[in-house]
């Protein structure tokens, strides 16, 4: 008798058994990111080429399959969970430098490529990539592109965006598109912008090009303790107000010192209750006039403690606090929703107010932390996942938090993404109008909804 192979098996042979996931155990592997959310897909697809892409997205038009696209899993708003089920495309194979371009100042990289390589290896040719996301040395280039990731550098060199000169992606009818410095043709409308930020929705990017720039040749580092949170937003505020332009302007409240003080063992000057941690580059004229104006504005702010440094053993010190901030959270409480809210810096001191305000109408603890310098902050409402009150709690809290960006002029998501966790929150920050150019956006790309169904727009 003749058996036909299923489809499955079609798979199987046309890519290789070792491309294609099916047990129970790899099929959970790939059903979570950070976020809270989980769903397991019915297959996933290790893709190691352009070419397996395109594979894997015929099949899915075939056989009625959605897919979502995944790079590393280190988003925190279920970008990369498979709501739907359906097929996971991972690229975390497709990690190939392409070219490195020393003398044009550019790398041309496969989706899988972490962060931190890319980094190292312009590092090598004495070339920076700014762009330094948390999870630089585990997060990949393609989810960097596809949430346009910023990172402790953004203030002064801008996210991700700013350093994509061109793609390659494969889109919902199983084409391969190149943009911008990959296009073949001299395109008279770049795309580019489209893909970074879409979260998987438009296409699975397999190739990226990115600028690099010259690397500083000083930096200078500073530890500045106030007595209230905001005198020290106030002087993020002042200090990017006067034109000095830190590379990395970070923030801390006291809920996070107390934890990373325990965590690390440092001790403060008695009376912190804020403290940020100031990184400025250029020249080493340039880096010691910004160094003596920011400490002038601090002290004028009533800074309690100053430290500072140019050298770089010393500044790595000084940033023990900074780093340690995920595991000292982590042990206050099992659950934790990180939000990366971000408002004008003038609003700065406004908003951290207002959150401690939230904080205290719903009995919870919301550290907060981030990159003053262009007013994006990390607003972290711990909580109790087995406390189905406490949990509900945080929710509602976390959508007063942004409510209240909203209000002042902000956005819900600075760095994160929207991904399935904050798309119902899009209609509070955008209008019909905008919603529906978005949709019809998704609708040009993808008619059928083949990508990342669920994610970014609001139903």
């Amino acid at each position: 008798m003749f058996f036909r192979p299923t489809p499955i098996k079609l798979l199987q042979r046309a890519l290789g058994r070792h491309k294609v996931l099916l047990s129970p155990e790899d099929l959970l592997t790939y059903s979570y990111d950070v976020s809270l959310e989980r769903n397991v897909p019915e297959v996933v697809i290790l893709a190691e080429s352009t070419e397996d892409v395109i594979t894997a997205v015929e099949f899915a038009l075939d056989e009625g399959y959605n897919v979502t696209p995944r790079g590393a899993g280190t988003g925190m708003v279920g970008g990369a969970v498979p709501l739907k089920r359906g097929i996971v495309v991972s690229t975390e194979r497709m990690n190939q430098i392409l070219e490195l371009n020393q003398e044009q100042k550019y790398i041309v990289v496969e989706p899988g490529v972490l962060t931190a390589q890319v980094q190292e290896e312009a590092a090598k040719v004495d070339l920076f990539y700014p762009p330094d996301p948390s999870s630089y040395k585990v997060s990949t280039i393609g989810g960097n592109v596809a949430v346009n990731s910023g990172g402790l550098r953004c203030v002064k060199y801008g996210t991700t965006k700013q350093y994509v000169l061109g793609l390659e992606f494969v889109t919902a009818r199983g084409e391969v598109c190149y943009t911008g410095a990959l296009s073949r043709h001299n395109d008279p409308v770049d795309l580019t912008p489209l893909l970074i930020g879409s979260e998987g929705t438009l296409g699975i990017i397999t190739q990226v090009a990115l600028r690099l720039i010259d690397t500083p040749t000083h930096r200078g580092t500073l530890r500045v303790a106030f007595p209230a949170l905001e005198a020290a937003g106030n002087a993020a505020a002042e200090i990017m107000a006067v034109g000095l332009l830190p590379s990395v302007c970070e923030l801390m409240d006291k809920s996070v010192l107390d934890a990373v003080t325990a965590y690390t063992g440092t001790k403060l000057e008695d009376g912190t209750e804020a403290m940020l941690l100031i990184e400025v580059d250029g020249n080493a004229e340039e880096v010691q006039h910004k160094m003596e104006q920011v400490q002038l504005i601090c002290r004028k702010r009533q800074a309690l403690e100053i430290l500072y440094t140019d050298v770089p053993t010393e500044a790595e010190k000084l940033w023990t606090l900074r780093r340690s901030i995920s595991p000292s959270l982590a042990r206050l409480s099992t659950g934790k929703l990180n939000e990366d809210v971000s408002v004008p810096r003038s609003k700065l001191p406004e908003l951290l107010l207002h959150t401690r305000q939230i904080a205290k109408r719903y009995n919870l603890l919301i550290p907060c932390f981030g990159h003053a310098g262009d007013g994006n902050i990390h607003v972290n409402v711990m909580f109790d996942p087995e406390d189905e009150l406490q949990k509900q709690r945080a929710l509602t809290a976390v959508e007063d938090v942004f409510k209240e960006v909203v209000r002042l002029g902000g956005a819900i998501s600075g760095e994160h993404g929207i991904g399935l966790v904050k798309k119902d929150f899009m209609r509070l920050q955008m209008t019909a109008a905008e919603l529906d150019t978005l949709h019809s956006i998704k609708n040009a790309f993808d008619p059928e909804g083949l990508f990342n169904p669920g994610k970014v727009l609001p139903d």
